[in-house]
């Protein structure tokens, strides 16, 4: 058997830049959509509207050449004895397809005043069932469709997928075996087959979500921390009343929350989620505080370094009254420095460290750590808890996610997580304009004018280097040019020492423009940026746009938020008329369909393939409900059976993650 995904090596190195390189990948990459070319009924016509039309061409193909356009027009006859005029852009292949008198199917947009399909697919004679319903894929742009569909195609015979959810489940919800679920789901001949596949997809996925989500949360509440000392909450009181600012209620009553938790002998494991401003940082500051008063040390991890750095310096300034050793530990720190510190943090004379996934490497002991803080929590928190435990000592742990959802959501989907939300801000929200522009001329103009009063700009791209998307390669050569010496660049690929180098530039003012990708989406803080420009938006998810958008205003001074779209996307709008970060998120939940994956895991939410949770919540609830009876009910052979294969992948992300 030829194990080989394709002989074209162009087939074989397009895929792997989408991680597809086995025949399961392969099956396991779903349509992004589907173009339903059923027969359109010729009595139910409305204008814009796109239709499928069978019908025998009765004129001579026309063709026009202009300075950037070609058009071909002819016309056709269906067998209601329709005439349509069809035209086709940039097509000109078709002067040679199209003869006078045969039969073709013909799919576009209807102008129904003209009688006129703008063509977008043209096939000769008369479709098929199977070729009536076609599956659309997120591809690069090396590969075409119509390759991948074969792919798929050849790729079903040549794997086995064991079905492993109980069958006393699969009974009771009606589900397909998964192996049949994925065959529905590309091979759908409309959009109930579609409906069908997923509905077992779906449901797999949220049931093993949540079964790993309780069975974390039935461990972490089996364990104790005897040796906790217990906390003088008055002198919490006392440090929240010194602080240089006054805290809102929901601030305090966050605060009071997580020291209340913090003096349970159980430990905690807390969400805190706000919207951006809110204020979760100093909450987070102010639970590190709470620890030290009990004696003990805390981590805060940050995502990047450059955040890291920044919450230091937070810190510097917050607790510079106060008597505590704060140190931070990154990846590009002299092996002297990091060396003293690790020692430091050994015999206990550090109270907090701040840094990267550094923090918790096999080299780093803590002397009594008691209270993790994790910025942007990651999947389900699985991988940090347990890089603690595995260091001998048990912590508090607090997560903070700056992706805000509705509590009762919060609720069915955080099962393993106490949760605190935050819903108002310390100070007005910020005077944010957002506008979209299709051209990049329209950009110019506002960039000049922020120059010109002394303000600085965020340029954002996709992608660092990648050939069918606007990147920051590109951006730097046309940006250089046009602004010498005002543009620095922060990306993935720079060294650290590029990267902190770059980013204090920008944060000093010595350079007004940076150009980066979304790596500026969490915690940078430089209050004089009032622009930000993000080319290709839809790249991105309106939840990461929004937190995008957090980074300029925060001065106190009008700020423009600019979107370079050539199309218009009615996803967009709702950036427009709407800055609550808790709504933006349910509109981006809402809209997001199977296999749009670069959103989500953006966002910071449980990295969900193909569940929807805001269309999908009442199949989610009841996963879970399945999920809380499995627990219930270990006894069972297969019950135990599918419980043990999803806590050895927990032990296993652990192993690889950590």
């Amino acid at each position: 058997m030829n194990n080989k995904l394709s002989r074209s090596p162009r087939i074989v190195s397009s895929l792997e830049k989408y991680d597809i390189r086995t025949f399961m990948d392969v099956i396991f990459h779903l349509p992004s959509s589907y173009l339903d070319l059923s027969y359109t009924n010729e009595y139910e016509l409305n204008t814009n509207m796109k239709v499928t039309i069978l019908g025998r061409v009765i004129s001579q193909p026309t063709f026009f050449r202009g300075p950037k356009v070609t058009v071909v027009r002819f016309q056709i006859e269906s067998a209601k004895k329709i005439i349509y005029k069809v035209i086709a852009f940039n097509q000109p292949y078709l002067l040679k397809h199209v003869e006078v008198g045969k039969l073709y199917t013909v799919h576009g947009t209807i102008n129904l005043s003209k009688y006129e399909i703008t063509l977008s697919k043209f096939v000769t004679g008369e479709l098929t069932d199977t070729a009536k319903f076609v599956p659309i894929y997120r591809l690069p742009k090396q590969l075409k469709n119509h390759e991948f569909i074969s792919l798929v195609r050849r790729s079903f015979p040549k794997v086995t997928i064991p079905n492993l959810i109980p069958s006393e489940l699969v009974d009771k919800n009606r589900l397909l075996s998964t192996y049949n679920a994925l065959y529905r789901v590309h091979n759908a001949r409309n959009y109930e087959d579609v409906a069908l596949g997923l509905r077992t997809l779906k449901y797999e996925e949220a049931l093993s979500f949540f079964t790993k989500s309780l069975l974390i949360r039935n461990e972490n509440s089996a364990l104790r921390n005897a040796t906790k000392t217990m906390i003088d909450l008055k002198a919490a009181n006392a440090f929240i009343k010194s602080l240089p600012f006054k805290l809102t209620a929901e601030q305090i009553a966050a605060v009071r929350e997580i020291g209340l938790d913090m003096n349970k002998e159980t430990l905690m494991y807390r969400l805190l989620q706000g919207d951006v401003g809110s204020g979760k940082t100093v909450v987070a500051f102010s639970a590190l505080y709470i620890n030290y008063l009990r004696k003990a040390q805390g981590a805060f991890l940050a995502p990047t370094d450059a955040l890291a750095r920044q919450h230091y310096q937070g810190m510097l300034e917050l607790f510079a009254p106060f008597n505590l050793n704060i140190r931070l530990l990154v990846g590009n720190l002299k092996e002297t420095e990091k060396k003293a510190i690790k020692k430091d943090l050994e015999v206990g004379l550090v109270d907090i460290v701040v840094g990267t996934h550094a923090l918790f490497s096999a080299d780093v002991i803590y002397e009594n750590l008691e209270l993790v803080v994790i910025d942007e929590q990651h999947k389900f928190g699985v991988n940090q808890r347990n890089k603690l435990l595995n260091k001998g000592e048990k912590a508090d742990l607090l997560l903070l996610s700056a992706t805000p959802i509705p509590q009762t959501l919060a609720n069915t989907i955080y099962g393993d997580l106490d949760i605190t939300t935050i819903t108002t801000f310390p100070f007005a929200k910020r005077d944010v304009l957002t506008v979209i522009v299709k051209t990049e001329k329209e950009v110019f103009p506002k960039i000049d004018e922020a120059l010109r009063n002394g303000e600085q700009v965020y340029v954002i791209a996709p992608k660092i280097s990648y050939g069918e998307r606007v990147n920051v390669e590109q951006l730097e050569k046309i940006y250089f040019k046009k602004y010498p010496e005002r543009v620095t660049s922060l990306h993935g690929q720079l060294s650290d020492e590029e990267k902190l180098v770059s980013l204090q530039s920008f944060q000093t003012g010595e350079k007004q423009i940076l150009i980066a990708t979304s790596v500026v989406e969490v915690g940078i803080d430089v209050k004089n940026a009032s622009l930000m420009v993000v080319y290709e938006p839809m790249s991105f998810g309106l939840s990461s746009l929004h937190q995008l958008r957090g980074r300029i205003g925060r001065g106190g001074q009008s700020a423009l938020f600019i979107l370079v779209n050539e199309e218009d996307e009615e996803k967009l709008s709702a950036l427009v008329t709407e800055s609550d970060g808790f709504k933006i998120a349910e509109i981006d939940l809402s809209l997001r369909g199977p296999g749009e994956l670069s959103g989500v895991k953006q966002s910071g939410l449980p990295p969900f393939q193909y569940v929807n949770i805001i269309k999908d919540l009442n199949l989610v609830k009841a996963a879970r409900s399945d999920a809380l009876y499995l627990l219930a009910n270990e006894s069972n052979l297969e019950v135990k059976k599918y419980i043990d294969i999803l806590a050895n992948e927990i032990k296993e992300a652990v192993t690889i993650n950590g």
